[in-house]
């Protein structure tokens, strides 16, 4: 089990006593497998509002997704209205006599308090950590939420800042998480923040009969962890400024630290910022040297060879000289666009303007050969034109901008 990391510049070169801004990329790859041992934490929104075709066919997924599971693997299912319900408490999944009794027994109520779910499992979690210690000392704990809810909070606390705060402190236990929208009356800013903080993706689904494929998809994708816990730094030197702009950052040991979380097997996490660059004399310049860290399968913290990143300082720029990397420039625009979007989803934008940042998504996504992200934009484009901006369309595109921000895709 390991990972590899490969820094990339959008510039080519920056000329002699100019200030630059130089974007980047850090691509970290998992290579290679651990024993893993995965736990799904499943919350299942059970009010009123779920009844028919919702809680069919989200009840329906979750046996279906079951049975793609390794036997041993552990599985809690949390349902939650006004109350919050422990339907399945840390089992294994061999046991599915005991599962499929405890989904089919599900029952509706009023209200839906979504900060006391993820409160609820954030406090189970210790306790789920302490037995597969105990059991299965030889295996990486790789812990997966899902979420399934059609509502906005109405019941325990409701306010938005306090139900992220909890998913983030919930997010530092888990691997990934699947936060799916189903229908037209929920909050899916609210739903998409709280994927982002617990290194997830937000979904929406216009209909519950999709709902099984998207977690069986979710399964087969995310089996294996190659690396825990890892920890990206960058160190610039002396002069140079560091942003990032798709992940949370922190400022460690005159650099920056960001948090990535568990890798999996043949999965790609792109961390995308800029360098702020003073002026420079001619000759190579040292922009910043990065690292990382992970735990290996035997709980012990491995670090990755260092490397540096340099950028030659040219006196001028010739005629026909080639500045940038194009390459590098469309996968870093990408995450610049959605960011942008994410700040201001709701800022009276127009039709004509997102007609135009969605075509500007379309060929970024083609550019850097991402399939699934080019077929979402795709659609979003047709939605685009044949209904305006509706709430269906918005709350697609708030998904796809989950997905791009994460930087998590499988070549």
């Amino acid at each position: 089990m390991s990972i590899y990391v490969e820094p990339r510049l959008a510039k080519l070169f920056v000329v002699e006593g100019k200030e630059e801004v130089i974007p980047f990329v850090v691509r970290i790859r998992g290579v290679g497998s651990a024993k893993t041992r995965s736990i799904y934490l499943i919350a299942i929104d059970s009010s009123w509002s779920m009844d028919g075709e919702k809680i069919f066919f989200a009840k329906d997924a979750i046996l279906n997704m079951v049975r793609m599971l390794d036997p041993d693997d552990y599985i809690s299912l949390y349902s939650f209205c006004g109350k919050v319900h422990k339907v399945l408490d840390f089992i294994r999944i061999r046991d599915m006599d005991r599962i499929v009794k405890a989904v089919a027994g599900i029952k509706l109520g009023g209200g839906t308090n979504t900060y006391g779910v993820l409160e609820q499992i954030y406090m189970d979690i210790p306790s789920v950590l302490d037995r597969v210690k105990k059991e299965e000392s030889d295996k990486i704990p790789s812990i997966r939420m899902i979420m399934v809810t059609d509502g906005n909070p109405t019941v325990g606390i409701r306010d938005e800042d306090r139900i992220i705060d909890i998913a983030e402190r919930l997010g530092k236990y888990l691997s990934i998480s699947l936060i799916i929208g189903v229908g037209d009356d929920y909050n899916e800013r609210l739903l998409a923040k709280i994927a982002l903080k617990t290194k997830g993706f937000f979904e929406h689904l216009d209909n519950p009969a999709k709902t099984s494929s998207i977690l069986e998809n979710m399964v087969s994708r995310y089996k294996v962890v190659s690396a825990r816990d890892v920890e990206l730094y960058i160190k610039p030197s002396p002069g140079i400024g560091v942003y990032i702009y798709n992940k949370p950052y922190y400022t460690s040991g005159g650099g920056v630290g960001i948090e990535i979380g568990d890798v999996y097997e043949g999965e790609n996490i792109d961390v995308v910022g800029e360098f702020i660059v003073s002026q420079q004399k001619k000759g190579l310049t040292h922009l910043a040297t990065i690292t990382a860290t992970y735990i290996d399968e035997s709980g012990v913290t491995k670090e990755v060879e260092p490397k540096n990143i340099v950028i030659p300082c040219v006196s001028k720029v010739s005629p026909g000289d080639i500045e940038m990397d194009e390459n590098v420039f469309k996968e870093i625009n990408l995450i610049r666009i959605a960011t942008t979007l994410a700040k201001d989803m709701y800022g009276g934008i127009s039709v004509n303007q997102l007609n135009k940042i969605i075509e500007e998504l379309t060929n970024s996504t083609i550019a850097i050969e991402n399939r699934e992200l080019y077929m979402r934009t795709i659609d979003l484009r047709a939605q685009l034109e044949k209904e305006g901006l509706s709430p269906d369309m918005m709350k697609k595109l708030i998904s796809l901008i989950t997905r791009i921000l994460s930087g998590r895709y499988y070549e």
